[in-house]
């Protein structure tokens, strides 16, 4: 089985990489040791939210960012994908004066353009998102999404089954171990194609992108860290409660939601953490962001976490809770929670896209679309993601 490259790891980037290498005309391989999205990627229920950081500043390329995933869903094979991706507004309720004042001084020098964001006082908070706890003042992002990303990337690749030139390697066991890793990541820089043996199958690669965020070997060449991440998935005893109706009249038109599921079918919320649903039933609070930790498995610490987030939204709202359980994954951080997308200098012909972090869904789809056309020599790097940056 011969190919242009070999992309290791299937998880947003790797899946969106093999897609606009495909789309450059390029042969491509998949390779995942687990199942798609088994990683970090496969968060339950996550946000695209371009105000990022604590203070809501507008990301890097942040709105082409939305722009681009705008573009993939134009295209026919996820025109009915309603049950795992939906646009959703970003309300972001500032609890603390120092974060409001921040994120509003932040709000006043980023240049969202006209419609795409406005700050709200703290009284107009109250009146139009009464369920919300009383906040300093709130962001509005007008465009977001919701995501199932694992339904997400099975889509995406059942998509690329049928274009020519692409293979999938799923539940490929013989390179989970760091020996089996070591055999091509030394191969000599002299030649021309990377071998990758296994059981049932043989991958000649020219290049090989390593997209991952659990290879030890790439973990130890660049600098970063591995970051925990739990959510905790619930339903509500009754998520269509009129909440509000014993101390609000409910025909008054500025407000968005008088029950939960009235308001997260229209807005994701981040208040340093996240509360989203897709179908207004089913709910998630995310992420912790645990650079300690003893075990990668789901805790009660983690838990407890989460729904201290969630009381901090509405008040005793984890009071009212059901059918809770919890999800955890590891997740690879750069210094400057930028992605790394570079050959690696002591390896030719070996490339890392990975660094992601907390902002996967937001700047995959640009970077993964950036990497491919410099891949294919159509484009070029920006000093903030390549490797030399940390020298």
């Amino acid at each position: 089985m011969r190919c242009d490259y070999g992309v290791i790891g299937g998880g947003l980037s790797g899946c969106l990489l093999a897609y606009y290498l495909l789309e450059q005309g390029k042969k491509v391989c998949l390779i995942e040791h687990s199942t798609i999205g088994s990683g970090a990627s496969g968060t339950p229920l996550a946000m695209i939210n371009p105000a990022t950081g604590r203070f809501a500043k507008k990301g890097t390329n942040s709105v082409e960012s939305i722009a681009q995933i705008e573009a993939l869903q134009k295209l026919s094979p996820f025109s009915t994908a309603q049950d795992y991706i939906q646009i959703r507004k970003i309300l972001r309720p500032c609890f603390d004066s120092e974060i409001a004042h921040k994120t509003y001084q932040n709000y006043l020098s980023d240049d969202w353009g006209p419609g795409i964001a406005e700050w709200l006082t703290s009284d107009e908070v109250k009146e139009q998102f009464p369920l919300i706890n009383s906040c300093y003042g709130a962001l509005v992002v007008h465009k977001g999404y919701v995501v199932h990303p694992k339904k997400y990337l099975h889509h995406l690749v059942e998509w690329l089954k049928d274009i020519p030139g692409f293979t999938l390697l799923e539940a490929y066991k013989d390179l989970e171990a760091e020996s089996d890793l070591r055999s091509y990541v030394d191969l000599p820089n002299k030649r021309k194609y990377f071998v990758i043996r296994g059981s049932d199958a043989e991958l000649q690669a020219d290049k090989l992108v390593h997209c991952t965020g659990a290879e030890e070997i790439i973990n130890k060449m660049i600098p970063g860290v591995i970051v925990k991440g739990q959510t905790l998935q619930f339903q509500l005893m009754d998520p269509v409660k009129d909440t509000i109706s014993s101390v609000r009249d409910g025909n008054n038109e500025n407000i968005i939601g008088n029950n939960w599921s009235s308001l997260l079918k229209k807005y994701a919320i981040s208040a340093q953490g996240y509360l989203c649903s897709l179908d207004g039933r089913n709910m998630v609070m995310g992420s912790t962001y645990e650079h300690r930790y003893t075990r990668p498995e789901p805790d009660a610490k983690g838990k407890q976490y989460l729904k201290n987030k969630l009381n901090r939204i509405h008040d005793r709202l984890s009071n009212e809770i059901v059918n809770e359980s919890m999800w955890a994954g590891l997740r690879f951080s750069t210094p400057d929670r930028m992605p790394i997308m570079d050959e690696l200098p002591t390896h030719k012909g070996h490339y890392v896209f990975r660094g992601l972090g907390s902002k996967g869904l937001l700047y995959s789809h640009y970077y993964a679309k950036v990497f491919s056309k410099y891949l294919c020599g159509k484009g070029f790097l920006s000093k903030e993601v390549r490797l030399s940056r940390f020298k």
